[in-house]
């Protein structure tokens, strides 16, 4: 028997089990409309997706060398769209390589255009809310090494967080004070804008610190 998909063409018993598998795995992280293509997307690239804990820094990432085939792993933790770009992103990568192998710079102009391939069948099906795709499609035009480098992306994406809880840097007014986690001993004071940071100073050292806008912060009373 037989059966039919949307980009792998008629499918096997055994396929459309690893497929159903792959759906029911994906429905927690991705928006509903992208979870069926997505599942699809991992089978066509014979990928493996993991899914991790928090890491600060990164948000996912790829590699080709392991043996098995190519791995995705992205943070657990993002909201569905998020996640979503996280993995276009990460999937990206892999189409990259194919078709150059190691000779490219990991964020140039070859995976850019990869990336804006990989992007445009999700803005074709309408998967993502109006106040997301514009900073999207904008981001597309010259997608940057994260999008969380892009801060009007970001803050986009942030409004859908889960029981938001937290305060980013850009929120505070100048001259506040705060830490980057709980643990942290350096409490800096939130100072000039840079673009797309803020140059902060520690209380203590009195040493210098550029802090990403969108950086999760601690406010200090």
């Amino acid at each position: 028997m037989s059966y039919p998909s949307l980009i792998l063409g008629e499918i096997n018993e055994q396929q459309q089990s690893h497929k159903l598998q792959l759906i029911n795995a994906l429905k927690k992280y991705l928006p509903p409309q992208a979870v069926e293509y997505c599942s699809e997307i991992i089978m066509h690239h014979k990928l493996h997706l993991h899914i991790e804990v928090e890491r600060k820094g990164r948000l996912g990432d790829y590699s080709p060398h392991l043996g098995k085939g190519n791995r995705i792993s992205i943070n657990h933790n993002l909201n569905p769209y998020d996640f979503l770009v996280t993995f276009v992103h990460e999937l990206a990568h892999h189409t990259t390589y194919k078709k150059y192998g190691s000779k490219h710079e990991p964020h140039g102009v070859e995976w850019k255009e990869e990336f804006k391939i990989a992007m445009r069948p999700f803005v074709m099906m309408k998967i993502f809310p109006d106040d997301i795709l514009q900073p999207l499609i904008k981001h597309m035009k010259n997608p940057k090494y994260t999008h969380s480098g892009d801060v009007g992306l970001m803050k986009a994406l942030m409004q859908y967080d889960k029981n938001k809880s937290y305060l980013t840097l850009d929120e505070l007014k100048t001259g506040a004070v705060f830490k980057m986690t709980e643990r942290s001993k350096i409490v800096m004071q939130k100072g000039e804008k840079r673009r797309t940071y803020f140059m902060c100073e520690a209380i203590e050292t009195k040493k210098k610190y550029l802090v990403h806008a969108i950086a999760k912060v601690i406010l200090v009373s």
